[in-house]
């Protein structure tokens, strides 16, 4: 029984390794969307006292507190994935033994 304790383990560590990568996808959203809401001008003005010129609008270049959490946000998807990989051979290999034992 000890092939069993060691997949039902292994399958244990898949799991929560996707558990803290949908943890950190979440803050790593979390922080994107917090970025986008900092990026406003400062000199922003209503849309009533902006000028009517066409092409007049300002541009909002991406700032640089969204650079950390998509970087994150990538690692974690990987991580996520690497995970999801072992959680199937693990269910796997516990069918097969499951199947050899029956």
């Amino acid at each position: 029984m000890q092939v069993n304790a060691s997949s039902t383990s292994v399958l244990n560590q898949g799991l929560q390794g996707l558990q803290k990568s949908q943890q950190e996808i979440q803050r790593s959203a979390n922080d994107i969307a917090q970025a986008g809401l900092d990026t406003q001008p400062a000199t922003a003005q209503p849309a009533s006292a902006q000028p009517a010129e066409a092409g007049s609008q300002q541009q909002v270049a991406p700032s640089q507190d969204v650079i950390e959490p998509l970087i994150n946000l990538r690692r974690q998807e990987q991580l996520f994935n690497a995970n999801a990989q072992v959680v199937k051979t693990a269910d796997e290999t516990l069918g097969s033994l499951l199947d050899v034992k029956a």
